[in-house]
């Protein structure tokens, strides 16, 4: 089951309407040259440039395909910080408030799980409370924690300004807070009182390495990008450069859309394909929006769409293991997550210093998806990703 919720732009976010770009005459150029289209570009390469470009479009292909098969491999070795914690012992008894966006979308479901485990690990308790997707709902819950004197505060894809006056309150009090999920503001430092964990921020870049590697490097595509969020924008953003510096004869159009109504979804999806009749790929942002999507495109009446989404669960994983025109989906390890944040904000309530904390991925295709059990069951066991190896590996670290 998906679900739908309303995100948030900051004040002041560039959100541009629609942004294209177009394949470039070699295989690397200068990121602010005026981008030129295939067509174009092949029409007045010389026959020594053309040479050059062939040799280049080959590399990068098996570039592509390289980093293809890297992403759909299981997780080697999990990123387990190495410093120990001390002082954890001290916290016994004490809570850790865990304030979702939405609560039941299934990766925060399966983080919550895992959190409420590994918090226990240490005599700890947490206590959920559902966003719900809105600004007063988010800051009730903040609210709250605080007045409960929370040992920490962990929000989950909530810009900060979303509940800023609440989360500054909690702050004042010696509350430590993780934003997860999101990007710092430009110059933001991590502390002991509010620390930035990102996640996988580059699932799009996954997604367009599939792109290339699938398309033989000749895709035509459009990405879908989730403008409610500063942290939704970058993410897709930051895929670009790899189409441009890798596939010169792709051609990758950028729409914006909004996480309003289904219906305006997948009135905005059937659009997309309708003003780019050539277009062969779709990439949306957010399984929350694969329902919607799959309408859009079957309204447009487009046959032959290659369909890929990030944040997958076992709504996008099973429409790929049923051979539907959903064809690739990248899944982040969220029992991982669990784990990971339960460290950072032991770490903070310690006075330990906060450290980096990345959560694997997997990137899911019809190569790799025979190889997994679609169920919840397995998505919170963490299968899909590895083994659970690394929740000893924490709890060495924390002394327990």
């Amino acid at each position: 089951m998906t679900h739908r919720w309303k995100r948030w732009l900051a004040p002041g976010a560039a959100v541009t309407a629609a942004a294209m770009l177009a394949a470039c005459s070699s295989s690397s150029s200068s990121a602010g040259g005026a981008p030129a289209s295939s067509s174009s570009a092949a029409s007045s390469a010389a026959s020594s440039a053309a040479s050059s470009a062939a040799g280049g479009t080959s590399a990068s292909l098996t570039k592509a395909q390289q980093m293809v098969s890297q992403l759909e491999a299981t997780t080697a070795k999990y990123p387990v910080p190495t410093a120990s914690v001390a002082g954890v012992s001290s916290l016994k008894g004490k809570t850790v408030y865990y304030v979702p966006l939405v609560q039941f979308i299934p990766g925060f479901v399966v983080t919550a799980a895992t959190m409420k485990t590994a918090l226990a690990k240490v005599g700890m308790n947490l206590q959920i409370c559902n966003g719900q997707g809105q600004p007063s709902a988010i800051a009730a819950c903040v609210q709250q924690a605080t007045g409960a004197g929370a040992a920490g505060i962990v929000t989950d894809a909530v810009p900060y300004g979303m509940a800023q006056n609440a989360l500054d309150a909690a702050k004042a009090k010696g509350i430590p807070i993780i934003i997860a999920d999101q990007y710092p503001p430009s110059g933001t430092e991590n502390t002991d009182a509010v620390t930035y964990v990102p996640g996988v921020v580059d699932q799009p870049t996954q997604i367009a390495w599939w792109i290339i590697a699938n398309s033989q490097g000749k895709a035509n595509a459009i990405l879908a990008q989730e403008s409610d969020s500063p942290s939704s924008i970058a993410y897709v953003q930051n895929s670009l450069s790899v189409y441009k510096q890798y596939c010169p004869d792709c051609t990758v159009t950028v729409k914006n859309i909004t996480a309003t109504t289904n219906s305006q979804l997948a009135s905005d999806t059937s659009a997309n394909l309708l003003s780019n009749p050539n277009a062969t790929y779709y990439y949306t942002e957010f399984e929350d929006s694969l329902d919607p999507t799959v309408q859009g495109i079957q309204t447009s009446g487009k046959s032959g769409i290659a369909l890929a989404v990030a944040g997958g669960s076992v709504d996008g994983l099973g429409r790929l293991k049923s051979g539907s025109m959903v064809k690739a989906v990248v899944a982040v390890d969220q029992a991982y997550a669990g784990w990971a944040l339960t460290d950072e904000i032991l770490r903070m309530a310690t006075k330990s210093a906060p450290v980096a904390e990345p959560f694997p991925s997997r990137l899911f295709t019809a190569q790799n998806i025979g190889s997994i059990q679609v169920t919840t069951a397995a998505q919170a066991s963490g299968v899909w990703f590895g083994d659970n190896s690394y929740q000893a590996d924490f709890a060495k670290l924390w002394g327990v």
